[in-house]
């Protein structure tokens, strides 16, 4: 691979020019500097990726490397130029494409404090990048979903323009303040390939920023995720492991954050996961899961025999064990739950801009970045009976969550808008909240079982197509 030959002047540059412009418009007509930023970038080829690591002590790092630099190492110095650095190694593991990505863990990071870093593998380096810890246990994430980054054979110019949109969404919610994360419920690609997930971290936002990815149905379409992913925690007890992906949890300020692959329905590994989080995290406050399917949203129709079936799995889990939010994707439409107990509305939140301790999970989906859904003769989709609040706009959506000891407070916004459409906070007094009791229902066994077997059903067809089809995979 090449070094990057813009200089952390143009990436800057890159920002400045990017948040100028508006409108929801493709790279070609919207910014002339991203045009001149992608073919390097494409060219160095590494995709430096960081995602959370297990605490805020911790970062996890991914890049692209050549295949004889078996070497893989994170520089990460409290001075800009680098001296007094620590260096930590990881391992590599080839890819499809017979290069490897590089996976390293950087551990031991204060509280407070502002990092450079430099990737390295063999003789190739990354440019000098930055991010900071928490100091306290407040923090601000973007919550976005959908973002469908896709390779198109009819159009070579496609991933560099829904990468833009997606860098622009990022640097929308940078000018409102502190990013400290950026959250995914799936279907960050579109047909699961490498060029994708290469284009998804493209932006100079997410240098700085940890990115917690989530499979969707999409990203299963592929491989590329699997080699793509350092993600922490990771679930290896699971009887029904999926071909690209594993539950895994992370802790950030006081909020202990789930993710879960929803395409695998077995319900005894979910619950036996989280049983894990929870018991390792016995203090943190709040629970906080993220998957791609959508449950309660209702927006469309033909998909309400699967929603159903996905309640029967995941509203024991929620009830069981006192989820407070729940982030999701998958329909493309913006909707935002009551609290729901029992997989129905425990407590109606319509009309409420805030609740203190509700009486259940409320469970939200936002909208896609780069196929929000078009809306035919101004015609309304229905809406799910246990929904509070619902959106509609043709327009991407993000959410800046602002997460304290006391509270969340969602701000949703339209891309290129100043004010948020929506607000809404929940409150929890104790961690406790306001969930009643659980009492186990007489079917949860049955269910549980059945999905068990679905589940490795579906991962057996799963990996058959992918061994039919591997050639289609790889090199794209």
């Amino acid at each position: 691979m090449k070094r990057v030959k813009r200089t952390v002047g143009l990436l800057l540059c890159v920002l400045l020019l990017c948040s100028a412009f508006g409108g929801h418009v493709s790279a070609l007509e919207a910014d002339g500097a991203w045009q001149r930023y992608w073919p390097d970038y494409i060219e160095d080829g590494s995709a430096v990726y960081m995602a959370p690591g297990a605490t805020e002590s911790e970062r996890n790092f991914s890049w692209y490397a050549p295949k004889d630099a078996q070497d893989c190492r994170v520089v990460v110095s409290e001075r800009e130029d680098m001296t007094y650095a620590r260096t930590f190694t990881g391992s590599s593991v080839v890819t499809p494409e017979g290069d490897r990505r590089c996976k390293v863990t950087v551990t031991e990071l204060w509280p407070g404090k502002t990092y450079f870093y430099r990737c390295e593998s063999g003789v190739w380096r990354s440019g000098v990048y930055s991010f900071s810890t928490l100091a306290g246990k407040e923090f601000t994430a973007m919550y976005t979903t959908d973002i469908h980054v896709s390779y198109d054979e009819e159009d070579a110019a496609n991933l560099m323009n829904q990468s833009y949109t997606f860098s622009h969404v990022l640097e929308n919610a940078a000018d409102k303040g502190a990013l400290d994360l950026v959250i995914s419920a799936g279907d960050q690609a579109s047909l699961g390939y490498r060029s994708e997930y290469t284009s998804l971290v493209a932006s100079p936002v997410l240098r700085s920023t940890p990115f917690a990815l989530c499979p969707g149905n999409h990203d299963r379409k592929g491989i590329a995720y699997k080699y793509f992913t350092n993600n922490p925690n990771e679930y290896n007890r699971a009887l029904v492991h999926s071909l690209i992906a594993r539950d895994y949890w992370y802790v950030k300020g006081d909020v202990l954050f789930m993710v879960f692959d929803s395409n695998v329905g077995a319900m005894t590994d979910h619950r036996n996961f989280v049983k894990q989080a929870v018991r390792e995290n016995p203090d943190v406050k709040w629970r906080v899961a993220t998957f791609h399917h959508d449950l309660y949203g209702g927006r469309i129709p033909h998909r309400e025999s699967e929603n159903a079936l996905l309640r029967m799995i995941w509203s024991p889990i929620f009830d069981e064990f006192r989820f407070d939010l729940v982030l999701l994707g998958h329909s493309h439409y913006y909707t935002i739950s009551n609290a729901m107990f029992g997989n129905k509305t425990k407590q109606s939140l319509a009309g409420l801009d805030s609740v203190t301790d509700p009486a259940g999970t409320v469970v939200m989906v936002s909208g896609s970045i780069n196929r929000p859904r078009i809306l035919e003769d101004g015609a309304e989709p229905p809406v799910g009976e246990n929904v509070a609040y619902s959106y509609l706009t043709e327009k991407p959506i993000y959410n800046l969550l602002d997460f304290s000891q006391e509270s969340i407070t969602i701000r949703s916004y339209e891309m290129d808008s100043d004010e948020p459409f929506h607000t809404f906070t929940i409150t929890k007094t104790d961690a406790e909240g306001g969930h009643p009791a659980n009492g186990r229902d007489f079917y949860d066994p049955f269910v549980r079982l059945i999905s068990d077997i679905y589940g490795w059903i579906n991962e057996v067809v799963t990996t058959a197509r992918f061994r039919l089809h591997w050639n289609d995979f790889v090199g794209k």
